[in-house]
This record gives structure tokens, sequence and C-alpha cells, in this order.
């Protein structure tokens, strides 16, 4: 089993033009972040910062959460909603499910792929099985039609097979527990549905950060470092029965190119079972960067078997 289950690492942000778009909204989310103190999103998420920092923190993000034009900032703060006690040491420590999802909804229709998959995740768990299986589809529509396109053949079969092939045997499970049933031709009607209002504007978006435009440090997307080297394809040997996992971090670059803090955003199913993947993390190298200041980004592993999701109910 254990040449089987690989772990893939996605910088989504990393993919094209270094150059920023400039746009006002930009300037307007890069304002906002750049008067936040330095470090806020990882004194934010780090658990051994001082006490003090974290609450500035928390009160800086929950200023800036509600700014349309930057919902980065409450994408952060609404993954501390969804996790609460769940993830270590969380200063939110009280789940706000209705919260956590206006907040990440944000950043899912501001072209962020992986918030849909979040969504699906969190309201899966809550008991809303029909949504659950919207976000699914939604996820899985843009990872074929924007994504998959731009991954060679193996990142391709395995993100397909892996994670996603098993979200969504998750779905197929907890839709068929509706009461009364739900007709399954529903699925594609509210997926249809939800493009014709949606699809084009979030397809336009999501291309656009695939191509650079309005990268931004707010987001921990840049001015992103030059990766000098990383692990194409991390292999673990974990427990299989899970079936597959995903996380992300916010990884700390220093101007040396060195690591700094990383710290741990986001995770599927535990925080515990994640944090066993970041031995993967470990195989990134840095150019040094340009200047005195430290650069953030967001690292997203996904966990799973290339031959399919593990599941069976």
């Amino acid at each position: 089993m254990k040449d089987r289950l690989r772990v893939f690492a996605m910088l989504l942000a990393a993919v094209a033009c270094p150059a920023f778009a400039g746009t006002a909204d930009t300037a307007r989310c890069e304002e906002a972040y750049a008067a936040l103190p330095a470090g806020t999103i990882l004194d934010l998420l780090d658990p051994d910062a001082p006490p003090e920092r974290r609450t500035r923190a928390l009160e800086g993000y929950e200023r800036l959460a509600d700014m349309r034009e930057c919902p980065e900032f409450g994408y952060t703060l609404g993954q501390l909603y969804r996790h609460g006690s769940e993830l270590p040491r969380n200063l939110v420590q009280q789940q706000d499910i209705p919260r956590a999802k206006e907040l990440i909804q944000a950043m899912a229709m501001d072209g962020y792929l992986p918030a849909f998959a979040d969504l699906a995740e969190m309201v899966m768990r809550h008991g809303e099985h029909r949504e659950a299986m919207l976000w699914t589809q939604v996820y899985l529509h843009f990872s074929r039609t924007v994504l998959r396109p731009e991954l060679d053949a193996d990142r391709a079969h395995f993100m397909r097979t892996a994670y996603n092939g098993h979200l969504l045997t998750r779905a197929e499970t907890v839709w068929r527990w509706q009461k009364p049933a739900v007709p399954r031709k529903r699925v594609a009607e509210d997926l249809n549905a939800w493009l014709s209002e949606h699809g084009a504007s979030v397809r336009k978006r999501m291309i656009e950060r695939y191509q650079g435009s309005d990268r931004r440090a707010s987001a921990q997307e840049g001015p992103l470092p030059r990766v000098r080297a990383k692990a194409e394809d991390c292999r673990l040997n974990l427990d299989p029965r899970l079936g597959a996992a995903t996380g992300s971090w916010i990884v700390e670059v220093l101007p040396s190119g060195q690591t700094g803090r990383v710290l741990l955003e986001n995770f599927v199913p535990r925080a515990a079972f994640v944090e066993t993947l970041r031995p993967c993390l470990a195989d990134y190298r840095f150019e040094p960067l340009a200047g005195e200041t430290p650069a953030t980004l967001r690292i997203s592993l996904l966990y799973g078997s290339p031959e399919g999701a593990a599941i069976r109910r």
C-alpha cells in the first residue's frame, strides 16, 4: 500500500506570470494587508505566538473579513470558524458554521477552486446532503474544465482518482441518506442551475487566478518566491483506511529562502492525521527573496491512492 498512497502538492497561485495586474481592488487589499502588523496571519494560526499578538491578529482579520473585494481575509477566518476546537489551540473555539460558510463561499465565488471543496466537506459533515452534492459537483466541474488542462497526465489522473474520487464517493453516500429520498436527476438540475447563474463569472475569475491576474500578498499569492526544488510525488506509509485527505499550510519564507513558520490552516478529515503529511513540505526549497521582508504562501497537499476512492458503503 505504501507504493500506492501518494501526496500531491499544489502551489495553486504560482503557475503563470509573475506580474501583478494592479487593479484598484488589488491596491485596496494590499493596503489593508500592509496596515496589519508584520506576520499577522502567522500569529493568527500559530499556537505558540504570544497571546497578545494572537489576539491582535484575530481582531485584525475580524475587521477585514467583510471586505468584499478581498475575500482572502474572510477565508482564513472562515477556517477558524469552521474547525473550532478541532484545529489545535484555535483562538475560535466555538464552531460557527453559518459564518464559516458565508466567508468561505465568498472566496469560492472569487475563483479559488479549493474553497468549493471546503464548502462540500463542511456542509456534508453538518447534514446538508443535497448542498454537499452541489458543491462537490461544482468543484469537480471546475477541476475538470479549468485545473486539469494545466496538469500533466500523471497529476491529472491522481487528482481525479484520489481525493476527488473520494469526495464524490462520500457525497454519493450521504445523498442516499436523505429522507425523504431526493430523485437522482436533481444532481444535474442543481448543478446546471448554479452554472447558469454563476458559472461564467467564476470560471473567468478562476482562469485569471491561474494566469496570475490580481495576484496579491494579502491572499498569500505573491509576489511569490521562485520554488527551487519540491517533491513532485511524496510517498508516505500512512493508514490507508482513511482513503484520502487534504490540508493547507501557510508557509513563511524568509529573505534567505529558508522556511520559517509552517502553520496548519485547513484539514480533512482530522488535524492530527493531516499533520502527518508535513514531511512533504520539508522538500520545498526557495530562492532568496529580493529585499528583507519575509513572504507567506499557501501550500495545499492532497493525499490518496491513484487507484481510486477507497470507501464503499
